[in-house]
Parts: structure tokens; C-alpha cells; sequence
């Protein structure tokens, strides 16, 4: 019996699944759902829903067994999320890796397996969604797919438990923030409040009301201007237009405002701007420092008339500095205005002459940015791309294709994939690309596509691939690819309901052909029985050139052997006397045919069919040549 292996991620595998809750855990109605319609739906003798722990697995849902859990050792479920596609068994009892499973010799008989594995939204297989018979059945394509869809519904239950897991976490982490905000807020030392453009009071903290000797409620139905000083009504006028502006983020003022029973109070006010999500100004953030003290010891020493002379040039220093600072700043921002102008145009030369598909696409899959090649490849005016959204421009065919890589990248994996897109005169040239797709550091700014053009190296694959498998004289399969189909052939014959059969040929004297004509001659002949072969054999009939004057047949689906063997054999002697003439040249052309028989529903090994066939086929020249003989 094999073990399953522990998959190469089992921690993060077992701390998902941990975090889930939902092992051991009661029954849930909509996964039971689920299992009862499949078991309808094949007629199978159970279903079950498993989580693969870390020694166990454990049923979230079953029908057809009444047990809730097993070993992980003996489990088929084990193999099944060790493999992207489903795990089919038609008969465990003749697996290799089953067949002494005490699930398979004892209850409860499993003899036929199929399932599907379940994963996580990270991709993690966390289980198995499986079918179970105690004995063998049929499966098509269209039972797999039906298979994958309801794994798609079982998954589907599993995505929503992990959302809602990340969403409670968020609304904990949201209400911790706020929570910290309000006591913040509330137990400042200095006074903190949200002020609108037009300076009425939003909110306010204790400590400005202590300050100013108002209740909070009488402080919200007037403005901030309201408890001003009337000689400082206007100290901030000049601050105010640049800061809505963005040319400074906050400023500071010393103010006087009013208190409520009359009195004054020297503040330090410091103001920054607060933007919406679409840059437009919103409110003001305000901080009020009491520094009426400071300014009380102040207004003490500028009565001394050289401590005022000395503090006003000091002023003028701190003002001319201030001043300087300002326009070096503005110099600065001048400077890299300029520079990133230069950057753009320079990243814009270069990815115009890459050779390859370049974009930017925004989390809306709207294009922000397309290189020459990808406007020309797609068909489209560069200047006219931005703002256009990924399905017009490739076309809904391509699109449809390409959906689900753009929705993995736009939640934050990096993906990479090959992919044909159909050619289209409205949507481009069509074509085998290779692409990546790289989410921005924030998802929320969409993703990066590159993409090369590898069709002419799919081809020249292609080509090297046909190359390798098939004789350049002839166009037929090579012995390469010959001895792959024996092979298959041979595997497949233990279950097969049908014999098959192995021709051996040897065109007669053809050495003699070769010395006499030359060997242009000789591979013209190597070429006409080729040829005679393939037009006179089944569609389904394997026909290849084995090297020299050697070449085999492999029939398949024989169901009167001897017979359909015979007919054949006889029909391709006739075939090749038949031809008369080659390149002009008189021929009288018959081979030497060794045949085979692997019956089915036996053991087969290939070499051991090919020499019997061989060994025929020696049978039959000796016996005169022109013939076939049956071993």
C-alpha cells in the first residue's frame, strides 16, 4: 500500500484549515446538500465532503458511509491534494498503490474512486470532494466536469468562510483604530478639533472648551471666527488660499481669541487640510496651543526698548530665512517637475523600441499606459488607449481567455502564463504570447503586463517535435515513436476487449534495386512502399519505417484476427504488385511480412512482440519471400 506524502506546504496547509473552525465541527446543510445531489446525480454508492488533517481525515460531509473520520495513511483523499487534477480509480483492486488498502480488501470495498481536490483561496489544498463504488464503473468527460463543478460549489462555501474570517479581523482591527482615535482625541493635552471650509466647528475635544469657557454644544452653533479677537480677526488670510492651493500642507498662527466670561486667550494655531478620496478639499484639522503665558512675558520684555529692537531683527532674521527656505523649496519642486518630465520621456523611448507588449492597466482594467509595440500588435492608436478598458481593445474571444489571470494579479499575485489568441481584424494579429502579469505595491493601483510575441518559437517547436518523431525519407512515424505506441499499445492490452497485431515488413531484394539503380533509386522505392502502405491500411492503423527496408504496422481493434490479419496482409501484397513502374524504372515490388498477435486481456511486453514479429517475417522469406507468415 503507498503512504500518501504530506504535501510540500502541510504547515501553512494545516494552519489554514486550523484557522477555518470547521473540523469536527456539526453538519452543515448546504455541504450535505451538495452530497446528496452527487450521489444522485452517478449513482454512486457514497459521497463524501473530506478535510485532510494532519493524521485523519475528517468528513464535513458524507452520505453512503457512517463514519466521520479515518487515518490519513489509508486514505485516497490523501493522494487526491497531492495532484491538480481530479484522482479517477476505476478498479483499486488492480492499483498498484490500492489494491492491499484495507479499504479496498475490507469494508467498505472501495473499488472504484474519483476525486476532485479543494482549495483554499490561496491555492492550498485543504481536501477532497470524492465519489466512492464498490464496484468498477465507466467515467467520461462530461462526468469530470460535472465532478469539477460541484468541487466548485463545495469551494465556494469555503471562500465565503475564509471572507468572512478576513472581514471580522478587519472590523476588529477598524473598531480598535477608532476606539484609539476617540481616546486620543478626547484626552489631548492641547485643544484638537475638526473645523468645515467655511470654519464652523465639527468636532471638538474637551480641552478646547476648558480653554474658551464654552459648552461644546454652544461652540457648534457659531464659527471659529465668532470667538476670535477682532484685531486678529484676519491673521490667517494670507495662509488659508495657499493651503488650499496644495502649496503648503498646514500652517501655524499665533491667534487672540475671546473667552466666554470676556477674558482673552493667546493661542497657537496650527491648520492642515484635509482631502477626499478625489483630491478635493474637505476640512480642516486644528490644533490650539495655550501660550498666553509666553505672551504675557513677551509683551513684559518689549517694553524694554532694546530687548524690542533686539527681538524685531531677530524676527527679520527668521522671516528672510523662512523666505529663502520657501523659494528653495519651490526651486526644488520646480527641479523635479522638470526631472520627472524627462523621466517619462526617456521610459517612454525605451519601452518603444522593446520588442515586446508593455502596459499599464488600472484596478477598473482600464489602460493607463500602452508602448508603441502592444498599440501596434492590438491594432489601436496609442494616444487613443488610455481610459479604454481591457476587453475592447483585445477583443471579448481574448478576453475571455485572459479573465482569470487579470483577476488573480489584480488581488495581488504576481501570475505568468502562455496563451494563443485568435486573430482578428478588429482586435489584432493574433498569435502565441508569453505573459506576466505584476500587481502593483498597492492593488488598488491595478497591475503591469509584459508579454512577448512566441509564435515563431512555438512553430520551430513544433517542427523539432515532428522532426524527432517521424523518418524524413518517408513523412512516417520514425522507430522513435513507433516503439512509444507499442508501448501504450502493449499497457493497454490487459484491459482491452479487442487482439492487436504486429506487422514486421521487408521489401524483397531490394539491395538489388540500391546496386543497380543507384540509392536516388532506392529511396524512391523506400518512398513508394511507404506510401502504398499508409493508402492501402485503416485510418487507425499505426504504419512506420523502422530503419533501411524495415517497416512495421501495429493493427488495432482486430475482432475475427486471423482472418482480418490474413485479408490485410494479402490486400497490401496485392497493392505493392501492382505497382509496375517506379521513376520510370520497371519494378516487380513484394515484401516479406512477419505478423504477431497479442491477444487481449493478456500481459504483452513490447520487445517480446516485435521479435516474434521479426522472427515471422524470417519465416516468411525463407519460405520464398513475397508472403506473410503468421507466428
Amino acid at each position: 500500500m503507498l503512504v500518501p506524502q504530506q504535501a510540500v506546504d502541510e504547515q501553512a496547509r494545516l494552519a489554514i484549515l486550523a484557522s477555518l473552525g470547521i473540523v469536527d465541527s456539526p453538519r452543515i446543510e448546504e455541504i450535505d446538500r451538495i452530497t446528496r445531489m452527487a450521489a444522485r446525480q452517478f449513482q454512486a454508492k457514497a459521497v463524501v465532503v473530506s478535510l485532510i488533517d494532519a493524521d485523519r481525515q475528517w468528513f464535513l460531509s458524507h452520505t453512503g458511509v457512517d463514519i466521520k473520520q479515518s487515518p490519513r495513511d489509508t486514505s485516497f483523499c490523501g493522494h487526491t491534494i497531492l495532484q491538480s487534477s481530479p484522482l479517477i480509480i476505476r478498479d483499486a483492486r488492480l492499483d498498484l498503490r490500492f489494491h492491499d488498502n484495507p479499504l479496498v480488501s475490507g469494508e467498505p470495498h472501495i473499488v472504484f474512486y474519483a476525486g476532485c481536490a479543494l482549495y483554499s483561496k490561496e491555492g492550498v489544498a485543504l481536501g477532497a470532494l470524492c465519489l466512492i463504488d464498490d464496484r468498477t464503473r465507466a467515467w467520461s468527460d462530461e462526468d469530470q466536469q460535472t465532478l469539477l463543478d460541484m468541487t466548485a460549489l463545495v469551494q465556494s462555501y469555503i471562500f465565503h468562510l475564509e471572507n468572512r474570517q478576513y472581514t471580522a479581523r478587519v472590523e476588529d482591527n477598524l473598531a480598535k483604530s477608532e476606539a484609539l482615535f476617540e481616546q486620543t482625541f478626547a484626552h489631548a493635552a492641547v485643544g484638537f478639533s475638526l473645523v468645515a471650509l467655511d470654519w464652523r466647528w465639527l468636532r471638538i475635544n474637551p480641552q478646547v472648551c476648558n480653554m474658551l469657557g464654552y459648552g461644546e454644544h454652544q461652540l457648534r452653533t457659531c464659527l471659529l471666527h465668532d470667538v476670535t479677537h477682532p484685531d486678529d480677526l484676519y491673521a490667517e488670510n494670507i495662509l488659508v488660499p495657499r493651503l488650499l492651493s496644495g502649496e503648503i500642507n498646514s500652517f501655524s498662527v499665533e491667534k487672540l481669541l475671546q473667552r466666554a466670561d470676556g477674558g482673552t486667550l493667546w493661542v497657537t494655531l496650527t491648520a492642515s487640510l484635509v482631502r477626499n478620496a478625489a483630491g478635493d478639499a474637505h476640512h480642516y484639522i486644528v490644533v490650539i496651543s495655550d501660550i498666553t503665558e509666553r505672551k504675557h512675558i513677551e509683551q513684559a520684555l518689549y517694553s524694554l526698548q532694546e530687548d524690542l529692537e533686539r527681538r524685531v531683527a531677530a524676527r527679520t532674521h527668521e522671516l528672510q530665512m523662512a523666505m529663502d527656505q520657501l523659494h528653495q523649496e519651490i526651486a526644488q519642486r520646480l527641479t523635479r517637475e522638470r526631472e520627472l518630465t524627462e523621466s517619462k520621456n526617456r521610459l517612454r523611448a525605451i519601452t518603444d523600441n522593446i520588442p515586446a507588449l508593455i502596459c499599464h492597466v488600472d484596478a477598473n482594467e482600464q489602460y493607463t499606459f500602452v508602448n508603441h509595440f502592444h498599440a501596434n500588435w492590438y491594432g489601436v492608436e496609442e494616444n487613443k488607449v488610455n481610459g479604454q478598458q481591457v476587453r475592447d481593445v483585445v477583443g471579448y474571444e481574448s478576453y475571455e481567455k485572459i479573465q482569470p489571470y487579470i483577476r488573480q494579479v489584480l488581488q495581488g499575485m504576481t501570475v505568468s502564463y502562455e496563451i494563443e489568441l485568435p486573430e482578428d481584424p478588429r482586435h489584432g494579429k493574433g498569435g502565441v504570447l508569453h505573459t506576466t502579469l505584476i500587481p502593483c505595491d498597492d492593488v488598488r493601483n491595478g497591475y503591469y503586463g509584459l508579454s512577448t510575441d512566441i509564435s515563431e518559437i512555438k512553430e520551430l517547436q513544433a517542427q523539432l517535435e515532428f522532426e524527432a518523431n517521424h523518418d524524413s525519407l518517408t513523412g512516417l512515424p520514425n522507430r522513435r515513436a513507433f516503439q512509444q505506441s507499442l508501448i501504450y499499445a502493449a499497457k493497454q492490452q490487459e484491459k482491452a476487449d479487442k487482439d492487436i497485431a504486429l506487422l514486421f515488413l521487408d521489401i524483397d531484394n531490394f539491395k538489388a534495386y540500391n546496386d543497380t539503380y543507384g540509392h536516388e533509386f532506392g529511396d524512391l522505392i523506400l518512398k513508394f512502399f511507404g506510401h502504398t502502405l499508409r493508402d492501402n491500411l485503416r485510418s487507425q492503423d499505426i504504419v512506420a519505417r523502422l530503419a533501411g527496408d524495415e517497416f512495421t504496422v501495429l493493427l488495432g481493434h482486430l475482432v475475427n484476427t486471423e482472418h482480418d490479419v490474413s485479408r490485410i496482409c494479402i490486400s497490401l501484397m496485392s497493392a505493392l504488385h501492382g505497382i509496375e513502374r517506379v521513376g520510370g524504372v520497371p519494378v516487380a515490388l513484394s515484401a516479406s511480412i512477419g505478423v504477431a498477435v497479442g491477444r487481449a486481456r493478456q500481459p504483452l511486453l513490447p520487445d517480446t512482440l516485435m521479435a516474434r514479429a521479426d522472427a515471422a517475417m524470417y519465416r516468411a522469406k525463407q519460405s520464398g519471400k513475397g508472403r506473410y507468415y503468421l507466428g
